[in-house]
C-alpha cells in the first residue's frame, strides 16, 4: 500500500457580487502563482492547490490572503480585500505519484467478505477521480460475477 502522501489545500470564498472567470468558464487553471484551479458556482469561488505540502503549516488567514492575490489577478477583484473565506487542509490527500509508490498500489482483489477499491489501488491511472470511478466499476463487476 502506498505510504508516502502529498497534501491538497482548498480555499473557498463567498463573493459579494458576481464575477466572471476568464472565458466565462466555470473552471480555469492558473499558472505562475500559488493557486492552480479556480471553480466558480454562483457566489462561491473555490481554489485547489495540489502537492501543497509546503503550505500546510501556514496560518489559515495568511493563506486566505495569499491565495486571494491569485484569485484577484484572474477575476479583476481587489487583491487587498479578500472575500470572507475558509481554508481546508488535507495533509494526506493523495499518495506520492512516484514509481516506487505506484508499485505499492494493490490490485483490486475479492475475498469472502472484502473488496479493495479506490483511487489508491492499481487502476492503471493516477490517483484521480477517474481512477476512483474505474476502480468502482471494476469492484462492481467483481461483486456481480
Amino acid at each position: 500500500m502506498p505510504d508516502r502522501c502529498h497534501a491538497i489545500l482548498n480555499a473557498h470564498y463567498r463573493l459579494e457580487s458576481p464575477v466572471t472567470l476568464p472565458g466565462s468558464l466555470p473552471l480555469v487553471g492558473l499558472i505562475g502563482g500559488v493557486a492552480e484551479w479556480l471553480f466558480l458556482r454562483d457566489d462561491l469561488l473555490s481554489v485547489t492547490i495540489s502537492a501543497a505540502d509546503a503550505l500546510m503549516d501556514r496560518d489559515a488567514d495568511d493563506l486566505r490572503h495569499l491565495i486571494w492575490r491569485d484569485v484577484a489577478a484572474a477575476t479583476g477583484l481587489d487583491p487587498d480585500r479578500p472575500a470572507p473565506g475558509r481554508i481546508v487542509k488535507e495533509k494526506r490527500a493523495t499518495f506520492a505519484a512516484t514509481p516506487e509508490q505506484g508499485r505499492k498500489r494493490p490490485r483490486p482483489t475479492l475475498s469472502a467478505n472484502l473488496l479493495l477499491a479506490g483511487d489508491w489501488t492499481d487502476t492503471g491511472l493516477p490517483a484521480t477521480i477517474e481512477g476512483a470511478v474505474q476502480s468502482g466499476h471494476r469492484a462492481a463487476a467483481m461483486v456481480t460475477q
